[in-house]
């Protein structure tokens, strides 16, 4: 058995959302979804987590403080899980950190603690038992755990399925524009609690599954410019459904930039806009497209990150 281990998860941006839960404490999604990985052109936004054995017990510490969010339970859960798997029965020391992470990091970090401890335990799980664990820590974990373009199917006896649809190399012609604004967001849960209460939430598990189908075709076909106009046309709805919740994610100065993608696109350049729960806009373009997009941005004094697609979890020490 290995002493210590570092692993390295990105978080992710839906692609189609996923809103409420079926199963609140097994974080089980009320509907199919479907996510990317994200990180900057480095690749330094992550989560960086590092495990050690210990003679005994279970220590926890997320950007250098004992974890007591409302996730700890299951984080501690997962851990003493993973420990009972390994031949040898011991305890471990876990640290986990968030490099540039702009919104929320549950994705990225129940991949890299899952995959960190696989590695240090040498328990060589797949890809789709790590999702499994890692699912009661964060519905998204999957996408991080996959990278590249992730779809998280529920059929319709309930059960869950998780694909890696595409690598992360096939986005290399999508350039991909963080704009954060530093702005008290809702929780996660409170979003996902709220829009479960919709009126027309069931037609939008319906509508989801239409549009999951819609972009099997649009990657099949290799149409980056589809996938960009359907992530966006996601944002619009889920966002209204929000609004209509009494939930207004999308403040008057994320507005603003959004209004700068609508009018690119109106003269002939076509970029595209996403928000997901955070304090952040999302622009998307093609490579050819690169130089409009950002001499507009920062004409308009748009303060950005770059970033791109990202591959999935791995061990980096």
């Amino acid at each position: 058995m290995k002493v210590t281990s570092t692993a390295a998860a990105y978080p992710g941006l839906p692609v189609i959302f996923a809103e409420g839960f079926s199963d609140y404490r097994k974080r089980l999604s009320g509907h199919s979804h479907v996510s990317l990985a994200l990180t900057d052109v480095s690749e330094m936004v992550k989560t960086e987590t590092t495990a050690t054995i210990t003679a005994a017990g279970i220590e926890f510490k997320l950007d250098e403080h004992t974890q007591q969010e409302s996730r700890a339970a299951a984080v501690y859960n997962l851990i003493r899980s993973m420990l009972d798997m390994a031949v040898e029965q011991t305890g471990v020391s876990i640290v986990s950190k968030n490099h540039g992470i702009i919104t929320g990091s549950s994705d990225s970090g129940a991949a890299a603690l899952t995959w960190v401890l696989d590695d240090l335990l040498e328990l060589n799980l797949p890809l789709y038992r790590m999702e499994e664990l890692a699912r009661p820590v964060s519905e998204t974990a999957y996408r991080s755990i996959f990278g590249g373009l992730s779809e998280y199917l529920i059929d319709s006896s309930g059960n869950v399925s998780v694909t890696q649809l595409k690598k992360a190399s096939f986005f290399s012609n999508m350039v991909i524009y963080a704009v954060p604004f530093d702005i008290k967001r809702f929780s996660a849960d409170d979003l996902h609690m709220r829009v479960a209460r919709h009126a027309k939430y069931r037609d939008r598990v319906d509508q989801v599954n239409i549009r999951i189908d819609e972009l099997r075709r649009t990657v099949d076909e290799r149409d980056l410019t589809g996938l960009m106009r359907l992530m966006e046309l996601e944002s619009r709805t889920v966002h209204t459904m929000f609004s209509e919740m009494g939930m207004e994610v999308i403040k008057p100065e994320m507005r603003d930039v959004i209004d700068s993608v609508l009018e690119m696109r109106a003269q002939g350049t076509d970029a595209y806009w996403n928000v997901a729960g955070g304090s952040c806009v999302y622009v998307t373009t093609l490579l050819k497209h690169a130089k409009e997009v950002t001499r507009t941005l920062k004409d308009a004094d748009i303060r950005y990150r770059n970033l791109k697609v990202a591959d999935g979890a791995k061990t980096v020490n």
